[in-house]
């Protein structure tokens, strides 16, 4: 993976799915869901940081993510907007429900 923002996008994602104990396979029904391509072998591979996938299925993927985790114990996983964002100094509020 080459992508420095989309390796840092995974490997967020991975962390918040151990902590949270939600298993690949359900957050990727999650993800298809909401519109994904990237078959299950795909996805698992870039959680592990060894396939690049275009932003969209990223933020697909951290979308689906935010939708599984509790928000009372686990922060929302960064869409590739929000790690731009983050890099350039710019500030992003955090949304609330």
């Amino acid at each position: 993976m080459d992508d420095s923002l989309g390796r840092e996008q995974a490997v967020g994602l991975h962390q918040a799915l151990e902590r949270a104990s939600i298993g690949r396979r359900r957050l990727w029904v999650r993800y298809l869901g909401l519109g994904g391509t990237a078959d299950e072998l795909e996805v698992e591979a870039y959680l592990h940081q060894c396939l690049d996938l275009p932003a969209r299925e990223r933020d697909l993927l951290s979308w689906a993510a935010n939708t599984l985790l509790d928000r009372r114990y686990h922060p929302r996983v960064p869409s590739s907007a929000d790690l731009r964002r983050r890099r350039t100094g710019h500030c992003v509020p955090e949304r609330t429900a």
